[in-house]
């Protein structure tokens, strides 16, 4: 299911803003009207710097992932094989 919102409000004034019903629970909107214009933008300023702490340590997780991938393919490509099929090679012990 596919939800489209659509903000082609023009109000003059944060008052027109705050005379908007707030009757529509998917309106994204409705947690600023209460807000003056500074305090909507220090919302803006700290939701990009939140999310570009968040595009770092997802870069970040990504590094550590293709060098573990790559330490893998080097060390143990058979455990990437599918379906895995573990050799006796890897620390196991023969049944006696």
């Amino acid at each position: 299911m596919l939800l489209l919102f659509s903000f082609h409000m023009n109000p003059t004034s944060s008052e027109d803003l705050r005379k908007i019903p707030d009757n529509n629970p998917f309106d994204a909107t409705a947690g600023y009207r209460s807000l003056t214009y500074e305090e909507v933008l220090q919302e803006l300023v700290k939701h990009k710097e939140l999310l570009r702490r968040k595009d770092t340590h997802i870069r970040e997780l990504e590094d550590y992932i293709d060098n573990l991938l790559v330490r893998v393919m080097e060390e143990t490509p058979s455990i990437l094989r599918v379906p895995y099929e573990p050799s006796r090679k890897a620390g196991k012990f023969a049944n006696s």
